[in-house]
């Protein structure tokens, strides 16, 4: 037969599997969000950074044209 402590410490332990796996959802949840705002910018200056992997609208003087 298993002891009190055994049971116990058996629940601790499941509990805190428990605890650790929705802390690893809540940052993949976290991580997706983020990434899907960045996809869904908009506007010639979030295009030209995903098509050139540079921010050229931060130069000054600089005007983008779309098109």
């Amino acid at each position: 037969m298993i002891t009190h402590t055994t049971i116990q410490a058996l629940g601790q332990a499941r509990l805190a599997d428990l605890h650790d796996q929705a802390r690893r959802d809540a940052l993949v949840r976290a991580a997706r969000r983020t990434s899907r705002a960045r996809r869904q910018q908009s506007g010639p200056c979030a295009r030209a950074r995903e098509s050139r992997g540079k921010d050229l609208c931060r130069r000054p003087g600089r005007v983008i044209r779309d098109g």
